[in-house]
């Protein structure tokens, strides 16, 4: 086959330590970035709302704001809201007069990309000393649920092979029979068994994802219609549903007429009609989930949509030569001309590939990007682990691809088991996918913080800040010569660290030490995000050092 096609491999392990080099710049889910009262303040007057402010926007359904005092009584008033044309903004109203004492905000919301968070703060009224705690925020669990795997799983999978049925009939076929050919019985059987497990897979969708905002579970959502309701009405996952749920049923109207339909040209339209659909469904899916909450959201909607696109083409058309192109009744029965007219398909297909792999290769490396900032990220959190499992089952398809395009391009024989473990792999992979669409992004977790920066006068100031989360962080600053020998003549190392992601002012660190064990600090970084770290040295000669470091703190 194509030349090009066989280096795959090798550009492949480039792009992938292209990905490893690089970090990411996107955000997890929500985490707050200013609250009123802030958490562990101490208020002299009573506040008459509690306001939360994340670093992004919230779902308009499933938020809550309690706020209970010492004894556990609620104080807060009515339900929260989010006002309008303040999107990423959570309030709610509290009892007038609170008296002197400590309270403890719960709160709960939606994220954009669809999954839920929640955390406690307190604040203190009146005077004496705070005994509260700094923001906690607990996201959606690293892992996601069986069902939810399975179902995602089972709707990717048979959204793959349909598109697989159609492109393959359409644009595959041809090139081997000459003619539009008909639709064969087995194709007819595998079509309406794909859209049969589509259907399925996409009704159960909306109840799991129900249960899941609105953390009661399957039980909870049935025993309750309105949640189902409230989510079909006023969230993105709902607008996107509903919307899919339209071009289903015309999927499903023309996946039953095209076998009726008598005029070739006709059901050829037909089946074009059908595969765009396939695919619209898949564009529609991109707008909600990781993709929804980026930075550049258009861009990321049309990477993710080109993934999925290109996946389920390449792994449908895998189907379709493993089940249905070796008994194709469109192709010659005389086994000289049927054998040249099978290799036609395989050998037009491998030019479609090209183009499925380059479209797989570019997006997932752009989506790595995005959400893996790190190498600490991607091999120790949940997110990492199975994006590079995802990675290795990429190589492993691609490794049988090669083989089979070889054998395809000898013309020696069929295919046979060669395709079907192509196949395999690349449903597998479809499981790892189901997954990292509901798991916390690496983002939570970038890992301890190890920069290094040259300064001119032929020094290197290292900055090690560990675990590089939200809250209580050591803080350590080395300063070495060009032969890698701490400096002396150090008098202090002080730190200045401002949010870059909002106005919170500026605060500082001073670093207490000496040349040989380093100086070092345990002290506080009060929110996730991206900061600007400013060490200023201060030599005995009261020259003084400067520069500055990009870092990006986790949640957890």
């Amino acid at each position: 086959m194509n030349t090009k096609l066989r280096l795959l491999p090798g550009w492949l392990a480039f792009i992938l330590i292209a990905l490893l080099l690089y970090p990411g710049l996107a955000s997890a889910h929500a985490y707050i970035v200013k609250s009123a009262p802030a958490a562990n303040e101490v208020l002299t007057a009573a506040p008459d709302q509690a306001v939360i402010q994340f670093n992004e926007p919230l779902q308009q359904a499933f938020h809550s704001i309690k706020v209970t005092d010492s004894s556990g009584a609620t104080v807060s008033v009515g339900e929260s809201r989010i006002p309008e044309g303040e999107d990423s903004v959570l309030e709610a109203d509290l009892q007038h007069g609170l008296r002197s004492g400590v309270y403890s905000v719960q709160w709960k919301a939606v994220s954009a990309d669809g999954h839920p968070v929640q955390g406690t703060y307190s604040f203190q009224v009146g005077g004496g000393s705070a005994s509260g705690s700094a923001h906690t925020v607990t996201t959606s669990p690293d892992w996601p649920g069986a069902d939810l795997v399975i179902i995602r799983w089972l709707f990717y999978t048979s959204i793959a092979f349909l598109a697989g049925i159609f492109c393959f009939q359409l644009l595959l076929l041809p090139a081997g029979a000459g003619t539009r050919p008909n639709w064969s019985s087995r194709t007819i059987r595998l079509m309406l068994g794909s859209i049969a497990v589509l259907t399925v897979s996409f009704l159960l969708s909306l109840p799991l994802q129900t249960g899941i905002d609105a953390g009661v579970g399957w039980s909870g959502v049935f025993a309750d219609p309105a949640l189902l309701l409230k989510m079909l009405r006023i969230t993105s996952f709902g607008e996107v549903w509903l919307l899919q749920l339209l071009l289903l049923a015309i999927l499903i109207a023309l996946t039953v007429a095209i076998p009726r339909i008598k005029d070739k040209d006709n059901a050829f339209i037909a089946g074009t009609v059908a595969l765009l659909l396939t695919l619209a469904m898949l564009l529609a899916k991109s707008f909600i989930g990781h993709p929804a909450a980026s930075e550049h959201k258009v861009l990321s909607i049309a990477m993710d949509f080109l993934h999925l696109g290109a996946a389920s083409l390449w792994l449908g058309c895998l189907l379709a030569f493993a089940v249905l192109l070796p008994k194709e009744a469109s192709l010659s029965a005389i086994p000289a001309q049927r054998k040249q007219e099978y290799f036609a398909v395989i050998r037009r297909f491998s030019l479609w590939a090209t183009g499925f792999v380059a479209l797989i290769l570019i997006s997932g490396v752009y989506a790595s990007l995005q959400y893996v900032p790190t190498w600490h990220s991607l091999l120790y959190t949940p997110y990492g682990k199975v994006l590079l499992a995802k990675c290795a089952l990429l190589l492993v398809m691609l490794a049988f691809a090669a083989w089979n395009m070889l054998r395809g391009r000898r013309e020696q024989s069929t295919l046979g088991a060669g395709v079907w473990m192509e196949l395999t792999a690349g449903v597998l992979a479809l499981v790892l996918a189901a997954m990292l669409t509901n798991m916390p992004t690496a983002m939570a977790s970038p890992g301890p913080i190890n920069m290094k920066q040259a300064l001119d006068n032929q020094t290197t100031v290292s900055l090690h800040i560990t675990p590089n989360v939200t809250g209580e962080n050591d803080f350590e600053v080395r300063v070495t010569d060009n032969k890698e020998q701490p400096v002396q003549g150090i008098q202090q190392i002080k730190l200045t660290l401002t949010c870059l992601d909002m106005d919170m002012g500026k605060y500082e660190i001073v670093l207490p030490g000496d040349k040989a064990e380093g100086f070092k600090a345990h002290d506080l970084i009060s929110m996730a995000g991206k900061w600007n770290v400013h060490v200023h040295i201060l030599t005995d000669k009261l020259d003084s050092w400067d520069t500055d470091l990009i870092i990006h703190v986790g949640n957890h």
